[in-house]
């Protein structure tokens, strides 16, 4: 009988850091293209239509959650899938689609009525069309991940984002309400799906031949997907029930802003980490080191950008969004600490699926789902908005502290595992934070500059920066800079970036 296979040669760390580059830069070209949607909008839209479609996406973000199974997940698992596997996973796909389209649909007007809202019933039944198209997607996207080909994946995606630009911003001059953001993402995805089959080729046929092998893998993650709409959802329901419709706007607004670090640098990593971890699930050493590696990295880059966000949200809110949306400023540095916790806890939950370990991650995250439920719905109902807000800081805090504990001991590893790789950023970045509060609100007016908020932000964008990076560097030269380190590693892929531009430019 033949043995596990051998340990991944050193060439897939390079792959995986290449996939994670591209994953990341096609985060930040839509972020980028999306802020200044945003930004646009926020100007001839009101907080109310944002509201209207943050409270009419929740059943469809339940019902594509829990119809979810992680084919995607299951087809990049395996080493060869076959024709078979492809038309499973497309056929399943697309009953999937008109269950979804048919319960928005469905359940349109009793959202409205729930919410006290009517005109939440017709924004939902273009959003169930849109579903049905997103349904057919080329299935050998999939291997575009699997193959750790972001680039392709890179544009396709890039290309859609600019369809929904492209449409969205004459719309919305020109039908100034919440239509404008409905219709541009369903053009959007219409325009896409040729797209897919052009980036990977594929003859769709519908065929069941492989659904036992999808159900036996996918079970686990089915039953997992109702916590995670709720934690994805609990805010807009909570808040809308009891504070309304603008306070939903604003913390979708908030959201979008605060969590820029978690959206752009720690979600890209996901599907390049889950790949990197299906090919050494059997090698555990390598393992280990591929997780905390991939941990620390996340650490030393997203935690002082959360906190830039935290400490500068009255002038990125000035700025960028005007006096209308100074609502913002108490909660976006709030959102922002618990979407980087709770970004952090994600990153290790790969490792269960990868582990087939299913079980354990939806007992815990039903767990962690039902204390953060009841902590938000009281604080609400108690505190209103900034309150939820906190509550939900908390729960993120003991969710990434209980994940971590499990992922040691799943890797076999000790309570404080993680520590040595963590705790050099965190002592910088607490040193940033103070220096940056020290820097008075009316530094700007003090030095005499011009446009003062956008001078301030500058200010303490810049003082943040060289304190952090300082820090952190004086730290890591006092540790002795250790190879296997965040630091270390981030180092040699500046240089040998670096070099690459080098010989171009000779």
């Amino acid at each position: 009988m033949s043995g596990p296979p051998p340990p991944a040669a050193p060439r897939l760390g390079q792959r995986v850091a290449l996939a994670s580059l591209y994953a990341i830069l096609q985060r930040a070209i839509l972020r980028g293209i999306g802020l200044v949607s945003t930004v646009i909008l926020a100007r001839l839209l009101t907080p109310e239509d944002f509201g209207i479609i943050g409270v009419a996406a929740v059943v469809q973000t339940a019902l594509e959650g829990l119809t979810s199974t992680g084919f995607g997940l299951a087809l990049i698992r395996m080493r060869e899938p076959q024709r078979v596997h492809y038309d499973t996973a497309f056929t399943l796909t697309v009953l999937r689609g008109l269950v979804v389209a048919g319960g928005i649909a469905g359940t349109s007007w009793w959202q409205a009525a729930f919410m006290g809202e009517p005109r939440v019933a017709p924004v939902m039944w273009v959003m169930a069309l849109t579903a049905l198209i997103q349904s057919l997607e080329s299935i050998r996207m999939f291997d575009l991940q699997r193959d750790l080909r972001f680039d392709t994946l890179l544009r396709y995606h890039v290309l859609q984002k600019l369809a929904g630009f492209a449409a969205v911003i004459p719309l919305a001059f020109w039908l100034r309400s919440y239509w404008a953001l409905v219709l541009a993402s369903a053009l959007g995805r219409l325009l896409s799906i040729p797209l897919s089959y052009r980036l990977a080729p594929h003859r769709p046929r519908f065929a069941l031949g492989a659904w036992r092998e999808f159900f036996n893998f996918s079970k686990w993650l089915f039953l997992g997907n109702i916590s995670v709409i709720i934690h994805q959802q609990m805010m807009n329901l909570v808040i809308g029930r009891f504070q309304g419709m603008e306070a939903v706007g604003l913390y979708q607004i908030a959201y979008q802003i605060a969590a820029l670090p978690i959206s752009e640098i720690a979600a890209p990593l996901g599907q390049p980490a889950y790949a990197g971890f299906a090919r050494v699930r059997h090698a555990r050493g390598e393992l280990v080191r591929y997780v905390l590696a991939g941990l620390a990295l996340q650490w030393l880059v997203i935690l002082p950008l959360s906190a830039g966000v935290a400490l500068t949200a009255r002038e990125v809110t000035l700025v960028f969004l005007g006096d209308r949306w100074t609502g913002l400023v108490p909660l976006m540095p709030i959102v922002a600490m618990f979407a980087l916790f709770d970004a952090l806890a994600g990153y290790l939950a790969n490792l269960f699926i990868v582990l087939d370990r299913q079980a354990r991650m939806v007992l815990t995250g039903y767990g962690v789902m039902l204390l953060r439920l009841g902590s938000v719905v009281y604080a609400a109902d108690r505190h209103g908005l900034i309150g939820a807000a906190w509550a939900m800081l908390g729960a993120a805090c003991l969710n990434f502290a209980l994940w971590q504990a499990m992922a040691g001991r799943l890797l076999g590893q000790r309570p404080e595992w993680t520590l040595g790789a963590l705790w050099r950023p965190a002592l910088a970045a607490a040193l940033m934070t103070g220096a940056v509060l020290a820097i008075p609100a009316d530094a700007a007016l003090r030095l005499h500059l011009p446009w003062p908020i956008a001078a301030t932000l500058g200010v303490k964008a810049a003082a943040g920066a060289a304190v952090y990076l300082g820090v952190t560097l004086a730290l890591w030269q006092a540790s002795g800079r250790p190879g296997q380190s965040a630091e270390s590693h981030l180092a040699r892929l500046a240089g040998g970036a670096l070099a690459r531009f080098t010989r171009r430019a000779a």
